[in-house]
């Protein structure tokens, strides 16, 4: 039997979006049952992220936000923003994902303000209102999460993580020392990594919707339909890749829990150039 580990199934999952530099503050807010919004300071994710020294778009994709653009200088200089949230749970759909995102829209329209996916870092992360859930085989995971970048140290690369996996009730995903030049394939990857234990997720959770717990296997076959579902593309190939998850367990007040994609045991051995290997096998 392949190994597996167990993770907790969360019993809330808060979804959160900023509206940034408001121009004026709508009454009755924080009067909704579902959704909570409120008046916060300027120090409060991802705006220090943003708009602090050496800032830029959490996103490693291009998303046009240059770092002394208008909008930034704007939300630098601004006192205080709108913060919306709203609380769902583990199973599908994520609605209150939708929630947040709709409302936070309907705010930004309504104030002048400006739109930030808190999870992501994204700003104006969406061309239009967030259309509600409908099946989890039209969820692209690559329109709801981001993935940041930071490098190794000693010039072994880069760490690539997820941001926004946990507003879905997982660990954000993770893989390290991956070359300069497999950064943009590895950003797919790791989105269909995460759209594959979504998917797995919510099929158990729609079995068992009472757990607390849930087991998943520490191995598991990527295919190109995983990255192309993820991503809203249309894969040709039909590849596959066979992974490892290790689970990486954080500490009250320091690291969070990642789930971190190494090579298979297949793979080992010194030096392993399993990251290419993996690239190369899903676009057969």
């Amino acid at each position: 039997m392949d190994e597996t580990f167990v993770l907790p199934v969360p019993a809330e999952l808060h979804a959160v979006c900023l509206v940034a530099a408001p121009t004026w503050l709508p009454p009755g807010l924080g009067a909704r049952a579902l959704e909570l919004v409120e008046v916060v300071g300027p120090d409060v994710p991802p705006l220090p992220w943003l708009t602090g020294p050496g800032a830029e778009c959490a996103r490693c994709a291009p998303c046009g936000l240059e770092v002394d653009s208008v909008p930034l200088r704007r939300i630098r200089a601004a006192e205080f923003h709108l913060r919306v949230s709203a609380v769902g749970g583990a199973g599908w759909p994520p609605d209150h994902v939708i929630r947040a995102a709709a409302l936070a829209r309907e705010l930004a329209d309504e104030t002048g303000g400006i739109l930030i996916d808190a999870a992501t870092g994204d700003v104006d992360p969406w061309a239009g209102p967030p259309e509600p859930f409908d099946v989890p085989e039209g969820f692209a995971a690559a329109e709801w999460l981001g993935v940041r970048a930071a490098r190794e140290g000693g010039g072994r690369g880069w760490r690539l993580t997820t941001a926004g996996l946990t507003v879905f009730g997982l660990p954000e995903v993770r893989v390290r020392r991956v070359p300069e030049h497999l950064r943009a394939p590895w950003h797919d990857v790791l989105a269909g990594v995460a759209q594959r234990l979504l998917r797995d997720q919510w099929a158990d959770l729609a079995r068992a919707p009472a757990s607390a717990f849930r087991e998943i296997p520490a191995r598991l076959t990527l295919t190109a339909a995983d990255v192309g579902a993820a991503t809203a593309g249309c894969p040709h190939g039909t590849g596959t890749a066979p992974l490892a998850l290790r689970l990486d367990p954080g500490r009250p007040g320091g690291p969070p829990t990642f789930l971190t994609v190494t090579a298979p045991p297949s793979a080992q051995g010194p030096a392993p150039p399993w990251r290419t290997h993996v690239i190369t096998a899903l676009r057969r």
